[in-house]
């Protein structure tokens, strides 16, 4: 999967989800309710600058889940924040998976 810096990810990009949410409960959801891979990514739908710590600057994503991980529950976004050089496991951008 490639990796790119978070501040280069763009509305309509299509990524994994943060490491930590995927290891403590995502993909055990997938497994539990038999959904593909697939299910875990998400489509990014804002991206703004959060309110910076003594670190420095954060960037906020409000992402979308899948039609298959949204199955028969109500379509919640799904928000995080990253730091902007962070890397970042992006699937798809502009439609073309990568």
């Amino acid at each position: 999967m490639v990796k790119i810096p978070a501040e280069s990810i763009k509305v309509g990009d299509v990524i994994m989800p943060p490491a930590r949410e995927l290891q403590l409960w995502m993909r055990r959801h997938v497994a539990d309710a038999g959904l593909s891979e697939a299910a875990l990514h998400l489509t990014v739908e804002a991206v703004r600058e959060g309110a910076p710590d003594k670190r420095g600057p954060w960037l906020v994503f409000v992402c979308g889940h899948s039609e298959e991980w949204n199955r028969g529950r109500n379509a919640l976004s799904f928000k995080f924040k990253a730091r902007p050089t962070s890397e970042w496991p992006i699937v798809a951008r502009n439609g073309v998976v990568l």
